[in-house]
């Protein structure tokens, strides 16, 4: 799974738990559509900055938010072809 992959399916875990759409969370977090357009669109990019609001906006740390299961499986490989270029 690559990392936009697992931030897309923990953001869809919070929403459910907190029975939030992306648009009202992204509202309420970033106050733009930043957050909606991440899930709806290939985008491969949500800075932390962005995670943090997130995190706020749920009273949850960023500990909490990367406690999932999800994230276990992301494929090292991709990552690593993100930065090496």
């Amino acid at each position: 799974m690559k990392c936009s992959e697992a931030l897309r399916k923990r953001i869809d875990e919070l929403c459910k738990k907190y029975n939030l759409t992306y648009s009202s969370l992204s509202n309420k977090a970033c106050g733009n559509s930043t957050i909606s357009s991440f899930m709806s669109k290939p985008q491969e990019t949500l800075y932390l900055p962005t995670i943090y609001c997130i995190c706020l906006t749920l009273d949850i740390s960023i500990k909490e938010f990367f406690d999932s299961p999800c994230f276990d499986q992301i494929d090292p490989r991709d990552t690593a072809k993100n930065f090496n270029g």
